[in-house]
């Protein structure tokens, strides 16, 4: 029987009447000391089990309170379990987003204003702050949009990938999340659009145009590239009759 495991920093549980929260705080400040990193593979469900001395049902609810707070993924298969999220805090808090949209009936032009006050200071920051590393992060996947483009009308992550991987550049992890977080929301309703071939011109000529200011380092005529960009995709967007559906963001 385990009592303890040198690799992780985990304690037998005294108390079984707070056993779920105690097994959860554990887990949560080892990863937020860093003591287990994003990626790494939490010990079998058993095995905690028998590290917390506690039963492998209240270990079960407690890797599940952690599943849904964002801070584990849970994969199934062979070389599946519970794993250190590598996006903590995205997933909750789209989840978060998405729920106060649905409750206060938020509409896409005001998700897109949202947008146009955080990203264009994003590439802003991102052309001030931004490695060698970051810049070519970018113009891949301005790479990848042009050739999914050439297959087909919709997109998916290489769009997405953009503007996270703008975000990354700043070199500030609370923008990171948190326009990632609402980048995840607006996409799932962006995916389900067909984009015609002016449509799909303009959305790779102002990704081109921002990622040559990022490269050159300017600051402003980022911001000013951005600004021009999100206000296309504002116009184009408020053309679709989809956009007018209280449901839009699911």
């Amino acid at each position: 029987m385990l009592t303890t495991d040198p690799r992780y920093p985990f304690k037998s549980i005294a108390d079984r009447k707070l056993a779920h929260e105690k097994i959860v705080d554990q887990i949560r400040d080892a990863i937020f000391e860093r003591k287990l990193r994003p990626g790494q593979k939490l010990p079998p469900e058993r095995d905690l089990a028998d590290i917390f001395q506690a039963s492998r049902a209240t270990v079960r609810s407690a890797l599940l309170t952690l599943k849904n707070g964002g801070l584990l993924e849970v994969k199934q298969g062979k070389n599946g379990g519970a794993f250190v999220s590598s996006n903590i805090g995205e997933t909750e808090l789209s989840r978060v987003f998405r729920d106060i949209i649905g409750l206060k009936g938020i509409s896409i032009d005001h998700v897109i204003e949202v947008r146009l006050i955080i990203e264009p200071q994003i590439a802003y920051l991102a052309a001030q702050n931004a490695g060698e590393q970051e810049i070519e992060a970018i113009w891949a996947t301005v790479r990848e949009l042009e050739q999914l483009f050439k297959k087909r009308s919709t997109f998916h992550s290489p769009d997405e990938n953009f503007h996270k991987a703008l975000a990354q550049a700043t070199k500030n992890p609370m923008l990171s999340v948190i326009q990632a977080s609402l980048i995840d929301v607006l996409f799932k309703f962006i995916y389900k659009v067909n984009w015609n071939k002016e449509y799909k011109r303009n959305i790779l000529r102002h990704h081109t145009n921002i990622a040559e200011k990022v490269e050159k380092h300017s600051p402003e005529a980022a911001r000013e590239a951005m600004v021009l960009h999100l206000s296309d995709m504002k116009r184009i967007i408020s053309q679709l009759p989809m956009t007018r559906s209280p449901r839009w963001f699911r």
